[in-house]
Formats: C-alpha cells, structure tokens, sequence
C-alpha cells in the first residue's frame, strides 16, 4: 500500500465518523469500556468450582499480579512434567502434578520469553538499563536449567527481541523495528494490571473512544508510520545472524513451527483488514508466501497458531469482521483448508489447539471487541462436527472444507476484564486449561478441569 493511501487512511479516521467503526476494532455500539461484573468479594480462592458451569478451577500461582506468557509460546518442560509462569518475585516453575510453585529466576526485571523445545531450560532477557524502550536498547538472553538452576549465556543483541527457537532448538528466532514508536506510552500500573499500554484515544467527536477503538486507533498510527524492520536468526552455535526478511511494515508474532527446524510463521501487524496477515518463510530467507488470500471486502484473519504436530496453521477468520466466525486451518504439506464454524459468544481473543490436535478452545471477549456478543465472556472447549458428508457425488476435496464448532463453557469470565488478555493454552495431558484472568480482582494464573464431562 502507497504512503498517500496510508495517509489518507489516517485523515479518514479522524475526519468521518462513518468510518471510525470499520477502523478500529471489532465494536460498533459504545463509547465507554465494557464494565466487568463485580469481582467476588473476601480472600481469593485457592480453588473454586465455578457455579454456572460445575468445572473445578485452581488458583496456580501465590503472588497477586502473575501472569502467563503469550498464547502461542512454549511453556512446559520437554517431558510435560512443569510450566513456567510470570510473577512480580521472578520466573516461577510450576510443578504439573500437584501445582506446586517455586521460584526459579529472582526479580521482574528478569523478562520470561520461551522454554526450549529440546532441553529443561527457560529462556529469559535481561535488558540494558536506559531511556525509551526496550525493544531500542541492548539485551542478553540466557537459559536456566528448571532442576538444577544451573544458567548461560545464549546471546546478546542490540536492539528488537527474540520471540522463540526452531523445534532442535539451533536457530533463535527475532524481530527488530528501527525507529518505531510505542503504540502508546506504557505506564507502570497499567503494565502490571493488564500487561499492555492503557489505550486512550479521541474519536471524532471529542468524547474517549472504548479500549478497543482507543487500540485500533494506536495501530493504524503504528502501521502508518513506515519505519525499518528485520526478521532474523541467530545461530546459536556460532552466532553468526542471519535477516531473512527486510520490510517497512510492521513484523510481529515471529515463531517457528514446533516439528520443522526450518519453517517459520509470522504477521504483517496493523489493522486486521488492511493487511496481508500470515506469512510463511523458511529458515534460510526463501520461500516466503501468504497463508491466506483476502475474498472480501473487511474480511479479517490473525492470531495464528501450529498445531502440536506441526501439520496445520489455524487462525481466528472472519468473513467479514465481526458478522461470521470462523478457526480456519491449513494443512502445510497439502494445502487443504478447513474452516470451523462458531457462534460470536464462543468467540475468543485466542484460541488454542488440544494436544490430540483435534480439541480447540476460546478464551472469550467482551462487548467491546464483538458488538454482536453479550454473552461472550467465557472459557470454553470447542469440538468440531462435520456438516458436510464427503460421500455425496458433488463433494470436491479440492474446495474449503466446512465444519461446525460445539461449545462446552468452563469458566465464567462476567467478571474478567478483557484488557488483560487470558492467553489459554492446554496442559501436555490435554486435561486442564492454564489462563491468566482478574476475576478476583487481582492477576492470577489458574487452571480449569477440561477433561469431557468433568465436574467439580
């Protein structure tokens, strides 16, 4: 897209209030943030079961204000035995079989990234003190051993961060932006409450924009804004740094496939229906290629994930924003495209796949980022039903095959607040679903019983 369009894009934000609402985010109705239910009042349960759905929830972590990483990163252990979580003492370790915690890496300015595909290691970041941001200034990353705590040194960079390692774990992979602006100043309290900047923008009219307008707005600034970017590799070994991809857009949600050392996954970040969201690149810088083709005007696709096995790229698809939802899958060796079928209110900020490699789940949104959804606040399973028999004479294999999600509720997220994303992802044993959520008010990391038909 040319410079002027992107200019014209930011002056027509700004300058209709038709447009506003096809800019900046999924809401279309209110002004003002969505208003969690009230937190439950009294001391913040060690484990719960949830009244409206009779699921068992266990409060993981100790310290008010933890967290967990992002949906898609590694973090457990090889052998599926521990986690590692975020909270304001350090890096903790959870033990998988009882939950029990314990500290791993003193102090927050210790910043968790990954656990390593091959090894018993976490890996972490240790930033330069100074001005501005600390994607600008130089950091070290090291690993540390979960049982013995025994650390190294992996590599130092200037500038950017690292996002994951390949799946033999030779190769670290990273993304740089030279010159880039933060989406929004980011405040210390809001940091610790929701993880992100606290979004604040004025819609045409002078009144403040809702959370996720107010974020919509920040990234099509961020988008318009054109500045250097690399995507690259450092070997660990000898680390020589290789840049795969060079671009003035904006790289984000770099991640290597969790079977194929060499196969890489990342977005072009921005306004979900201005960009051309997934991309596909190999280790060495060829074979660079789009995961999906835009057929619609306002069609959106975005916060992508492997499969355990490494055989599929599913992704949260809406044709268009905000009206039909859809996981869409792509079948890497073949191409085949599924495309799963839900309701809004089982819509999620993200998803995320079971280790079968067949369960899904939605980890729920407010009315701010689904107009159409008031009842959308929920943990919840998804398991697919096929609406199309494959044994008709006029079925071609060939085509998008179509299926259809059923939901199970988990959790009542009423009193969440969706500004602190819940970032699920199911345990190694596919039994339990891990989260991050305020419900009681402060940070914490839980889990929910996700076996079939389990109850509290």
């Amino acid at each position: 897209m040319s410079d002027s369009t992107r200019r014209a894009a930011l002056k027509g934000l700004w300058g209709a209030s038709a447009l506003l609402p096809l800019v900046v985010g999924q809401a279309t109705q209110a002004q003002t943030p969505a208003t969690p239910a009230p937190a439950p009042q009294g001391p913040i349960p060690r484990q719960f079961t949830d009244p409206k759905t009779g699921r068992r929830v266990i409060r993981i972590s100790d310290e008010d204000g933890s967290g967990v990483l992002y949906f898609y990163r590694p973090v457990y252990t090889p052998q599926g035995d521990l986690m590692v979580i975020k909270s304001p003492s350090g890096i903790v370790a959870v033990r998988l079989s009882d939950w029990k915690t314990s500290l791993l890496v003193k102090g927050n300015d210790n910043e968790l990234l990954f656990m390593m595909r091959t090894t018993r290691e976490a890996v972490y970041a240790v930033t330069d003190p100074g001005e501005g941001e600390a994607e600008d200034r130089p950091k070290t990353l090291y690993a540390i051993h979960v049982d013995t705590k025994t650390v190294r040194k992996l590599t130092r960079i200037p500038a950017g961060r690292i996002t994951g390692s390949n799946a033999d774990d030779t190769l670290l992979l990273g993304q740089v932006a030279y010159g880039a602006k933060p989406l929004q100043p980011k405040d210390k309290g809001s940091l610790e409450k929701f993880g992100q900047a606290e979004y604040a923008a004025l819609g045409p009219d002078g009144k403040p924009l809702n959370f996720a307008k107010a974020k919509g707005v920040r990234m099509l600034e961020r988008w318009a804004a054109r500045v250097p970017a690399e995507l690259f590799t450092i070997d660990l070994k000898t680390q020589a740094r290789r840049v795969l991809f060079k671009t003035e857009e904006w790289i984000g949600h770099a991640q290597f496939s969790p079977t194929d050392p060499t196969l890489i996954r990342f977005c072009m970040e921005g306004p979900w229906h201005r960009v051309d969201r997934i991309k596909l690149i190999r280790s060495d810088g060829t074979g660079l290629k789009s995961a999906h083709t835009r057929s619609m005007n306002m069609e959106i696709w975005g916060h992508e994930f492997f499969s355990h096995d490494g055989k599929w790229l599913w992704y949260d698809l809406q044709t268009p924003r905000g009206q039909v939802f859809w996981v869409a899958g792509l079948e890497l060796a073949t191409g085949k495209r599924v495309w799963k079928r839900l309701e809004a209110n089982d819509w999620g900020v993200h998803f995320n796949i079971a280790p079968d490699n067949k369960t899904f789940a939605s980890d729920g949104g407010d009315a701010d980022m689904v107009a159409h959804a008031p009842d959308g606040k929920w943990i919840s399973l998804l398991e697919a039903e096929t609406i199309v028999d494959a044994d008709l004479p006029s079925y071609d294999a060939d085509l998008i095959t179509i299926e259809k999600f059923r939901a199970t509720r988990l959790v009542d997220m009423a009193a969440h607040d969706y500004r602190l994303e819940p970032n699920l992802r199911f345990t190694p044993d596919g039994q339990w679903l891990v989260f991050v959520s305020n419900m009681h008010g402060a940070n914490h990391v839980y889990a929910v019983d996700a076996r079939p038909g389990a109850t509290g």
